[in-house]
């Protein structure tokens, strides 16, 4: 490789790592067409996850929770060559507009940033939190859902239900390139509670367009871990995201997204006005 060539493709990694962000749910419309065909026994469990996430979609929108995210650049034994932390206070808002389609907001209030601000490229991710809206109603002819063989988390039997998105229906994915949005494919597994509907866990995997040059993008995975919560105020648990992590690799690079959610609660909106409080 020349050194005019070397130069073009260490600008063109560093515009991935510095220009690249992964959106999950960030705006999405209302799928239209004949539903996906469901396999096996799949039926008996995507109505019960469908309304999991239905409620979780109403629920999570009162709710403000702090994330903890380090953004890593990975050596090729795996090891951090260097990352950068920060902690947001976030809240992820969803309605429906008057066009009909699904908005999903997410603003993040930064409330510790990095001790060194890392200028080498780092990957920007976020919106992951909400990775679970592959399972709301409004997607239901958007995907190809499979049952495949039950596995066991933490001592618990779930249902393992494969997805793969179809062509040509809105997703809940995207991604951006020099302030572009598109649409990303996307296939993976999730850990369902057959009983409750309740999602467990998720994984992802995600594919670009061969076509398109600005992405020489090896992989990029994705994993959601749920866990039970206590809010404050409350006695019962709720199964609310808990970490999300996302690794994007190029034939020569590797970089790693964690994000941690903690510290659930319920937020208020105060309005004040003289002589009145409103809340």
């Amino acid at each position: 490789m020349n050194g005019g060539s070397r130069k073009s493709s260490m600008n063109g990694l560093v515009a991935i790592a510095r220009r690249f962000a992964i959106l999950a749910v960030l705006c999405f419309s209302i799928a239209s067409g004949s539903r996906a065909q469901s396999a096996g026994s799949v039926p008996d469990v995507l109505p019960k996850a469908r309304s999991f996430v239905a409620q979780f979609v109403e629920e999570f929108a009162t709710i403000r929770y702090e994330e903890d995210l380090s953004q890593q650049k990975l050596k090729d034994d795996g090891k951090i060559a260097y990352k950068q932390e920060m902690v947001f206070d976030s809240i992820i808002r969803m309605r429906i507009d008057d066009e009909g389609k699904l908005r999903v907001d997410e603003q993040r209030i930064m409330e510790k940033t990095p001790v060194h601000v890392e200028k080498r490229p780092l990957l920007n991710t976020y919106g992951f939190s909400s990775l679970a809206m592959i399972f709301h109603p409004y997607y239901e002819s958007s995907f190809r859902f499979t049952r495949l063989e039950s596995d066991s988390l933490q001592g618990q039997s779930l249902a393992r239900i494969g997805f793969e998105h179809l062509p040509g229906t809105p997703t809940p994915l995207l991604y951006q390139m020099i302030g572009a949005d598109k649409p990303m494919e996307l296939k993976g597994t999730a850990w369902i509670d057959s009983g409750t509907g309740e999602i467990h866990r998720i994984e992802a995997e995600f594919a670009f367009d061969p076509k398109d040059r600005d992405m020489p993008v090896k992989a990029v995975r994705a994993e959601l871990v749920y866990g039970p919560v206590v809010l404050r105020d409350e006695k019962t648990p709720r199964l609310l995201p808990v970490s999300a992590t996302i690794d994007l690799e190029t034939p020569r690079q590797h970089w790693r997204n964690v994000h941690r959610f903690v510290d659930y609660r319920k937020y208020r909106v105060y309005t004040s006005l003289p002589g009145v409080a409103v809340q």
